[in-house]
């Protein structure tokens, strides 16, 4: 089924099973990025190492995944979508379910080295795998759904792996339940692989112009490097919100660590529903530069007064509450121009190259916050990430004037 078909129930059937697969696979990929921070206490004292060290796990999974997308994004043009989601799904969650047997730290490393590679498959896999399978009047909820999954995925992992079962049983426990969860959906996912089943590309533009050559088109493209621009600036704001908003309203407030989270927690949920919101907006109406640029605008607008502005802590969780579902609303209209600028049979390359700029942007943002944070500069986290919502805006509206290129490369 090709994007622009005229939908039938049997299309709509189908898309709908499409959508649900791709948006479940990424909703694991989000939830195993976030398995191990609920567990740094826990693994401090077990392994008797530092936060840093712990950290340094965390930078070596989002640096392995930004790294590897751009070429992962070569071999899902070369070898259907479909095989590398379940290579990425089955590499991920094998490495979660090993990470709860290591007797030491250091064999966390090279698993996190492999979590990073599974990881990195998701972003082009998942969204070749639905802009060429799904109608182009799904497209905007399809890419809604997805964006939807990630987040829910955000949210599941602590309640899950740390409330659900290593309270009760352990961080051992808690990492092996998971990581046969993600195995357990490897076999779903399988079963009805037929649907999502993606020959290797032979589109004349991907087999006449090899991938080095592609890639430095993609370098020159200015289109497509501002979208590279925008994910990491937008990954570095979601780091900032992420994990270090809660440290700063609480130095800020003196609240409670609880408290405190909440901003955090709302800013997420709001940003789940935005993103739905956001599907039907992008179906709706055309403009998507003009949506995406609004709702960074209004994010950024909100964040900012929480840097400059002394108010009760129920209206700074509101604030952030508003700001994650105006973010959140951008994100399937930002998708679709991502796929308006990419060429026939290269949606894996260029979906894997602009999509690393996330894991690399957070792989970069906790050395910014940590020194705002060190340096006493709570407000300054909250101005951060206003400021790269705004700026990420800049990128937007250079990426809105490119229309469906022929070769990456000659798109200005």
């Amino acid at each position: 089924m090709s994007a622009a078909a005229a939908p039938t129930s049997d299309s709509a059937s189908s898309d709908w099973l499409i959508i649900a697969l791709v948006g479940f696979a990424h909703l694991l990929s989000h939830f195993y990025q976030v398995a191990l921070a609920p567990l740094f206490p826990l693994l401090k004292v077990e392994f008797g190492v530092s936060y840093t060290a712990l950290g340094l796990v965390l930078s070596v999974l989002y640096g392995t995944s930004g790294v590897s997308q751009a070429f992962v994004g070569i071999l899902v043009d070369r070898h259907g979508a479909d095989r590398l989601m379940l290579a990425g799904l089955g590499t991920m969650s094998s490495a979660v379910f090993l990470m709860g047997l290591v007797p030491a730290y250091w064999m966390l490393l090279p698993l996190a080295v492999a979590a990073g590679l599974g990881n990195s498959v998701f972003h082009p896999a998942d969204l070749s795998i639905l802009s060429t399978k799904v109608s182009a009047d799904r497209l905007g909820r399809a890419f809604a759904v997805h964006g939807f999954g990630g987040n829910c995925g955000y949210f599941l992992s602590p309640v899950i792996i740390f409330y659900g079962v290593t309270s009760f049983v352990g961080w051992r426990a808690g990492l092996i339940v998971a990581g046969s969860l993600g195995l357990f959906a490897f076999l779903i996912i399988s079963r009805y692989r037929r649907v999502l089943r993606m020959p290797p590309s032979h589109a004349k533009d991907g087999e006449s112009v090899p991938a080095a050559t592609f890639y430095r088109g993609l370098l020159t493209n200015r289109s497509l490097a501002a979208a590279f621009i925008y994910f990491f600036l937008i990954a570095m704001g979601l780091i900032g919100v992420q994990s270090f908003s809660t440290p700063a309203l609480t130095e800020l407030y003196g609240v409670s660590l609880k408290v405190a989270a909440a901003g955090f927690t709302v800013y997420l949920g709001s940003s789940a529903l935005g993103v739905l919101v956001g599907g039907d907006l992008a179906d709706r109406y055309q403009r998507h530069a003009l949506i995406a640029s609004t709702g960074l605008a209004l994010g950024g607008v909100m964040v900012g007064a929480l840097a400059v502005l002394t108010l009760s802590m129920s209206s700074n969780i509101a604030l952030l509450g508003c700001a994650g579902f105006f973010v959140g609303a951008t994100c399937p209209s930002r998708d679709i121009l991502v796929r308006s600028a990419t060429p026939v049979g290269a949606s894996g390359k260029v979906f894997g190259f602009v999509y690393s700029g996330l894991d690399l942007g957070a792989a970069f943002a906790p050395l910014l916050f940590g020194a705002l944070l060190d340096g006493a500069h709570y407000r300054g986290v909250f101005g951060a990430v206003a400021v790269m919502y705004l700026l990420a805006i800049l990128s937007v509206m250079k990426l809105g004037r490119i229309k469906h290129p022929q070769h990456a490369g000659h798109a200005s």
